[in-house]
């Protein structure tokens, strides 16, 4: 099983968005894929329709190490999820075990080909747990000035984790919401492809007002708006995922 974390520790990145639109792009694909909401905000379960704070299996539940099989939830998008929960705030308060998602997939080791984690915009003891979880993390990366200096921050943060925990994550970032009409962001590009070279994904998300308009009608992109730019682009991100798994 492939397990892809999202992280940034700045928010409007187009982070949710990527794990979604990755994930039902798998499953067009024909893979079993499992998103799972590590999230307090519950961004991603919100964006398939799943409102209600007060479900009794989500992501907490795992936290608190009990079995991920009962979590899962089977959309009739072919999507299975994890939902997010509002109490992952108060439960990351007392957590110092930093491998209590590594236990919990292990249950579904082979039920799945890809499993997709949507974290929170912080760098938090749930963001480590997915960091160490992972084969391959995906930072999304606004091309600007600041995200500039804050994407070497997190990537110097991860290798600290991959000295300390003796892990070997592939790292990977999205440059996501690019408008070409922008000098800043040919500039921006210019620079994070310059400095990150091949862990710059090929692949970049244009903005489209689409991405933002799909979780309103608890749509991914493909069933929204399947000919706008967001839905062109996390198809072609897609097949360079699938790629990076038949390189290993």
């Amino acid at each position: 099983m492939e397990i892809i974390t999202v992280c940034n520790q700045k928010g409007g990145t187009a982070k949710t968005s990527t794990a979604l639109s990755l994930g039902a792009g798998l499953v067009i694909s024909g893979k079993r894929v499992l998103l799972i909401d590590m999230d307090s905000q519950r961004d991603l379960s919100k964006s398939l329709g799943i409102i209600d704070k007060d479900l009794e299996y989500t992501s907490d539940y795992i936290v608190n190490g009990k079995s991920i099989k009962k979590t899962i939830m089977k959309l009739e998008n072919g999507i299975h999820i994890v939902p997010g929960s509002y109490k992952l705030t108060g439960s990351q308060i007392g957590l110092t075990k930093v491998d209590i998602l590594k236990r919990a997939v292990w249950d579904i080791n082979y039920f799945y080909d890809y499993l997709i984690i949507d974290t929170a915009p912080s760098l938090s003891i749930l963001s480590v747990n997915a960091i160490l979880v992972c084969n391959t993390i995906i930072i999304c990366f606004v091309p600007e000035y600041l995200p500039f200096t804050g994407i070497k921050d997190l990537n110097d943060t991860i290798n600290m984790l991959k000295d300390k925990y003796n892990i070997n994550p592939r790292i990977k970032i999205l440059i996501t919401m690019y408008d070409q009409r922008k000098l800043l962001h040919k500039k921006a590009v210019e620079s994070i492809r310059k400095h990150f070279k091949k862990d710059v994904f090929n692949t970049m998300i244009r903005t489209c007002v689409s991405i933002a308009e799909a979780p309103g009608y608890f749509k991914t992109i493909y069933d929204y708006s399947p000919d706008s730019h967001a839905s062109q682009d996390y198809k072609a991100l897609t097949k360079e995922i699938l790629k990076l798994k038949e390189k290993k």
